[in-house]
């Protein structure tokens, strides 16, 4: 070919280009619209949950990485845990591509749905010069770029921008090509930073990856070997090799920063997902045609919808057939890839996956396997790109615009999602103003104390961000084993032992949500926190009161609650039987006899009534230090009640011994003390107290109370 006709050539291949860029750009901006709207893409989310938590890790990342760098991961949520960022799916790569227009414009609404529509596009764009590389025509990798970039995967996931943001898979796969061809280390360097960019990003992605990528390096490199252009380039050996190793360090830098502390976290709590778990959520072959795509969804996708697993490669994937895999190495390497990734989205029910799963250290981080769906759609893609050049190559030339107006319509058609559903974000509460000016050190634990799962706990991860205390709870992918334990003891705000807690915590701001509690049905226990905040919870105790429309915080007081709460087991559990005559109430003799024998086996049965209690006159001032109470396993809680002249009385502080044991294993701790357990038979830890009379009283049961023994353990050892 002459000079000139090169030239033309080239400037006809870049018009098309910018073409067929246009053409992505305009689908993109209209098929993620409200999201595209100037009014609607600096303030929508599409609901309340995984949006939210995206914006609060973007903001962490964003603000931690200027701030205390070393400690990026330590997150401000899941407290008191360290590393409480590597519970969850990093976002650290999106965060710093988007930190040039949040940091900037201050809001990351908008950068979050710069990156959201930039994934469709971009997805489709490294799609279509992927596609190109490996041989298909102009046409096919239009094609190939609409099916991945617009994929059902992509749309189902738009809570979820690490699925969302999938320009980086083909992009790694672009730089092994070009390796693969030529050998040069640069573009090796550019598919290693490529990935290591993809772990900071979404590390399902990233294994994806790491998976598929050695098979498909060494296969490309076999097949399209080109020993000439690594001939042209053996005079850059030296150079090469040092712009290898500078890119290798600093990959291997960005891989070992985010690696080491998720290692810990799951070296510590021994993580990791069970097959069962992985089985839970496999993909079954009909999931592929589950899509959300308007005309696709109410004709047939509505039949095969089932949570994670919407995986419609769309229509125009069955131009993959044109591609005969005997044909051409390439094309069989992607056949290859694309039956791995499709064995692979089923899960444990395959042999591949169970392979996969037990010499794989990496499988066992990971409970989605349809997720796999995107790298199948993502190769079939590829091969609908070769299959459609044959389709096109086998027409006559007049027929082939036709062919190919009607291929990109059906695809367009195909692929239509829009209007997408969207929100707009909810804004904070006017307290977290009040909380944000409050200088006292200190965590924050808001109620309703969600499980992790649960909508609201992605509400109160974001609401960190206008304040940024550490705050228990809120969601993770992965629940510390404490938080649970956490949470039960932390809901009987306000008795002792969950305020003991909350000192030994160094919890110091409560929040309560009444509009939360009657979201969730529970606007009974809301009515009981605020009667027990005016009648139980000591003034004392609590340092200021305020409230912002209904929401309520107390700030308290932690250095005068653990000098009021200073329970210590005793330095020997020797517990003592009462006498009978130390008994006052009840008056009975066989009561008294029962209670007082030193045999759980003998009780005191009676109708509970609202004064029901049991009277003890020790005969002089005492301290006690722990008090043991056989009793039925009925729910209920235990008051104790001192007195120095039998008519005045206060209480006597007390704190569960599983409370005390429990708060010793924290944060690191793998199982904890259960509740239930002695439920029978609680133990209870004294605050300082100096009494001559103790009454033992109970919240109300239904029917009957039992009282087989009353033990207790005095301070001064009698």
């Amino acid at each position: 070919m002459s000079t000139c006709g090169f030239l033309r050539k080239a400037a006809s291949y870049r018009r098309w280009d910018r073409w067929v860029f246009g053409l992505y750009l305009l689908y993109a901006l209209a098929n993620t619209y409200p999201y595209s709207h100037p009014a609607g893409i600096g303030r929508l989310v599409p609901d309340k949950g995984d949006p939210l938590f995206d914006l609060w890790q973007m903001r962490w990342f964003a603000r931690q990485i200027f701030r205390d760098p070393a400690h990026l991961w330590d997150a401000n949520v899941l407290y008191p845990h360290r590393r409480a960022m590597t519970f969850n799916d990093s976002l650290l790569g999106l965060a710093l591509l988007g930190l040039p227009i949040g940091g900037l414009t201050g809001n990351w609404v908008l950068a979050r749905n710069v990156l959201f529509i930039l994934g469709f596009l971009l997805s489709a764009w490294v799609t279509y010069r992927l596609a190109r590389l490996l041989g298909a025509s102009t046409e096919g990798a239009l094609v190939a770029g609409l099916l991945y970039g617009f994929c059902s995967f992509r749309f189902h996931h738009i809570t979820n921008l690490k699925l969302t943001f999938g320009p980086l898979i083909p992009l790694f796969f672009y730089y092994l090509t070009r390796w693969a061809g030529s050998g040069r280390p640069a573009y090796f360097l550019g598919a290693f930073l490529t990935w290591a960019f993809q772990m900071i990003s979404s590390m399902y992605y990233g294994f994806f990856l790491l998976t598929l990528g050695p098979l498909y390096g060494a296969w490309m490199r076999w097949s399209r070997r080109d020993p000439s252009a690594e001939a042209v380039d053996a005079g850059l050996h030296g150079h090469r090799w040092a712009v290898l190793g500078v890119g290798t360090a600093v990959g291997l830098g960005l891989i070992f920063g985010v690696a080491l502390p998720y290692w810990e976290t799951s070296f510590r709590f021994g993580l990791h997902r069970s097959m069962e778990e992985n089985a839970v959520w496999s993909a079954v072959p009909g999931n592929y045609l589950a899509t959300g795509a308007r005309l696709g969804f109410p004709w047939w996708g509505h039949r095969w919808w089932n949570g994670e697993r919407v995986l419609w490669p769309g229509v125009l994937a069955v131009t993959a057939l044109g591609a005969l895999p005997w044909r051409n190495r390439t094309v069989l390497g992607l056949w290859g890839l694309t039956g791995m990734s499709f064995l692979l989205s089923l899960g444990p029910q395959t042999p591949v996956f169970r392979v996969a799963y037990a010499l794989l250290p990496y499988f066992s981080a990971m409970r989605y396997p349809a997720r796999w769906g995107i790298m199948t759609i993502f190769f079939l893609s590829l091969l609908a790109g070769w299959g459609t050049t044959r389709m096109l190559q086998a027409l006559p030339a007049r027929a082939r615009g036709w062919a190919l107006s009607g291929l990109v319509a059906i695809g367009l058609i195909d692929l239509w999602h829009a209007p997408l559903r969207a929100i707009p974000v909810p804004a904070p509460p006017p307290i977290y103003r009040v909380l944000a000016a409050a200088s006292e050190p200190g965590a924050v634990a808001v109620f309703p104390l969600y499980s992790n799962f649960r909508e609201g706990s992605t509400f109160y991860a974001y609401w960190t961000t206008f304040h940024w205390k550490p705050v228990v709870g809120t969601y993770a992918a992965w629940a510390p084993p404490s938080h649970e334990w956490v949470r039960f003891v932390l809901k009987d705000f306000p008795l002792p032992h969950a305020l003991w807690l909350a000192q030994y915590l160094h919890i110091r701001y409560l929040i309560f949500h009444p509009e939360s509690f009657r979201n969730v049905g529970a606007q009974d226990q809301w009515e009981r926190y605020r009667w027990l905040m005016t009648t139980v919870l000591p003034s004392e105790w609590v340092l200021r009161r305020k409230q912002e429309l209904e929401d309520v915080l107390l700030v308290l007081d932690l250095e005068r609650i653990r000098r009021d709460l200073d329970v210590r087991p005793p330095n020997r559990w020797n517990w003592a039987s009462l006498h009978p005559e130390q008994v006052q109430a009840p008056a009975s003799p066989d009561a008294r006899q029962a209670i007082t024998d030193g045999d759980p086996t003998t009780a005191w049965v009676t109708r509970y009534t609202e004064g029901w209690h049991v009277t003890v006159d020790f005969g002089q001032d005492v301290s006690l230090q722990a008090v043991r109470v056989f009793t039925d396993p009925k729910d209920k809680i235990l008051y104790l009640w001192g007195s120095s002249d039998g008519s005045t009385w206060r209480p006597v502080h007390t704190v569960p011994w599983w409370v005390w044991a429990g708060a010793r294993l924290l944060p690191d701790g793998r199982v904890y003390p259960d509740p239930a357990y002695g439920k029978d038979r609680p133990v209870l830890l004294c605050a300082p107290n100096r009494i001559r009379y103790l009454k033992l009283t109970s919240s109300p049961v239904a029917g009957h109370i039992a009282v087989r023994e009353l033990q207790v353990i005095l301070a001064d050892g009698r």
